[in-house]
């Protein structure tokens, strides 16, 4: 007997195995969802073994993590967007010869970054980072090793931007699933042995270079065929390239500045204990991202490919079907994060913290609004337009950096996010009608309509009735399970969603033609 399969399952399953893009995605969710788990697991064995102020330190090494990756120059994306553009024979040979100019620029740069943060240790110890139990001489070490940690992790950014063009992202994925496991749990398995900030970045220094000899291994094995000549730095590259680059340097000096002056702004303003609660919610938001950042991988260079190709039609075709894809996932999340706030960090940590809580919530309005902008931007870059994304981000920076003095003495650490819900907000709306004015003439309503909608009527009611039914005196696994049923109904309203719209259209469709019959 034949069964009738559910057409929305079964478009999800064409999507996700049936072509490379839907496999790249599908690889990306999976690494960014074990990366998730392990910062779930592993963030309250931190802050139980390093304290809150212990913490504070793990989140000043994400905050340069960020920053150093100012030093990019755009270079990453521009062989993300080279590799997949090259067509023909010559195309490995100029692969080989991109590849070996990036690397002349990329690892001098990560040797002086670690010296100058290696130099200046003392000083951001002294002067820059407010502690009320560790050491100075403690803080110093460990801003020591933590610098040398940065200088091997720097260029293991510009080998997966190879395998992200090469579509390869299969092997990109496996390659940070085994970093991050071993980044994670070596990190707490040190601490348990002994709690210092020290060991634990001498773990993190041990890991980055693994992974980025490893990582450049397997791209230089991908790029490199049997008799093919030595690859070459070649300068006229980079003259050639530099204009994508310099508009990509700027979208990501902007958006690392916007990402991360709030925590620059608390480092030096307020404790560190502070700096611990105000990472502790931004690390909470980032798993949200981490729901983002796989289509933004996978789109981008197939985007580029399309664009390279002339094919406008399935260009704009994967446009929609991508934004409403991330729209889907992070609007319900999201959604959920803001109403289910205390019972998220009750089953995570243990407690509620009305500060954490707070900076939490806010950071969600802002980063939702500015998720929902990755794709948008992914499909001007990939056309060689990176002067919108850059402005709107440089103006949101504009706005919110003075504006962070007087939120932060107004409301204290939740002042911070400021900056995020001003970016967010802009983003969203002025940001994607400026784009559509100039790409998409016209649809600026039609995203709304068919992006934004869907998943905003399916979540509300589900939500709102969830946490009028929720039962007070919830322990921590309970609330979990409570989520996890929310969750769950959620996604199954939207997929259902997703059919009878679909059906609905089908209907339509077949109604015009038989009327032009």
């Amino acid at each position: 007997m034949r069964h009738n399969s559910n057409p929305t399952f079964v478009g999800l399953r064409t999507l996700l195995l049936s072509n490379r893009l839907g496999k790249n995605i599908a690889s990306n969710l999976i690494g960014g969802g074990w990366n998730g788990l392990l910062i779930v697991l592993a963030t309250p064995w931190y802050i139980s073994l390093l304290s809150m102020e212990g913490y504070g330190l793990l989140g000043f090494w994400l905050l340069m993590q960020m920053v150093l990756s100012l030093c990019d120059l755009g270079l990453g994306a521009t062989l993300v967007r080279e590799f997949a553009n090259s067509k023909g024979q010559e195309s490995g040979n100029r692969r080989r010869d991109l590849l070996r100019t990036l690397e002349y620029v990329y690892w001098p740069i990560a040797a002086l970054l670690t010296i100058v943060m290696f130099f200046l240790s003392e000083w951001i110890a002294n002067n820059w980072l407010k502690f009320n139990f560790l050491s100075v001489d403690q803080v110093t070490i460990a801003i020591k090793i933590m610098a040398l940690s940065l200088g091997l992790q720097f260029p293991c950014a510009l080998y997966s931007s190879g395998l992200a063009g090469l579509q390869s992202q299969g092997r990109m994925n496996f390659l940070q699933i085994v970093g991050n496991s071993l980044r994670y749990g070596g990190g707490v398995a040190i601490l348990f042995w002994r709690s210092d900030p020290g060991w634990f970045f001498c773990v993190q220094a041990f890991v980055a270079g693994v992974q980025t000899l490893a990582t450049r291994a397997v791209l230089w094995h991908m790029v490199n065929v049997v008799g093919s000549r030595q690859p070459i730095f070649r300068f006229s590259f980079l003259k050639s390239l530099w204009q994508f680059s310099a508009g990509m340097a700027l979208t990501m000096m902007a958006g690392v500045l916007l990402s991360n002056v709030d925590r620059l702004f608390l480092s030096k303003l307020v404790s560190v204990e502070e700096l611990g609660k105000y990472t502790l919610a931004f690390t909470a938001t980032g798993l949200l991202q981490m729901g983002i950042q796989p289509f933004y991988r996978a789109y981008f260079p197939r985007f580029a490919e399309l664009f390279a190709s002339g094919d406008s039609v399935r260009l704009r075709e994967e446009y929609y079907r991508g934004c409403r894809l991330v729209a889907g996932i992070i609007i319900p999340f999201a959604i959920i994060g803001v109403v289910f706030a205390p019972e998220i960090f009750m089953a995570w940590i243990g407690r509620s913290d009305n500060t954490i809580v707070s900076v939490f919530r806010w950071l969600l309005v802002g980063i939702t609004g500015a998720g929902l902008m990755w794709l948008p931007a992914a499909f001007q870059q990939a056309q060689g337009w990176t002067r919108l994304h850059a402005t709107m981000i440089t103006g949101a920076l504009c706005l919110g950096f003075p504006s962070l003095f007087w939120a932060i003495n107004q409301w204290g650490t939740v002042g911070a996010t400021v900056v995020w819900v001003l970016h967010g907000v802009s983003d969203v709306t002025l940001g994607l009608w400026l784009m559509h004015k100039r790409l998409l003439s016209g649809e600026f309503v039609l995203w709304y309509r068919t992006v934004v909608l869907p998943p905003l009527l399916c979540s509300l009611p589900i939500v709102g009735l969830s946490r009028w039914l929720l039962p007070l005196g919830l322990n921590s696994f309970s609330s979990a399970v409570w989520l996890g049923i929310t969750s769950l109904l959620v996604v199954m309203s939207t997929l259902i969603f997703v059919k009878f719209k679909n059906i609905a259209n089908k209907t339509h469709e077949d109604i015009l033609l038989w009327k032009s019959k």
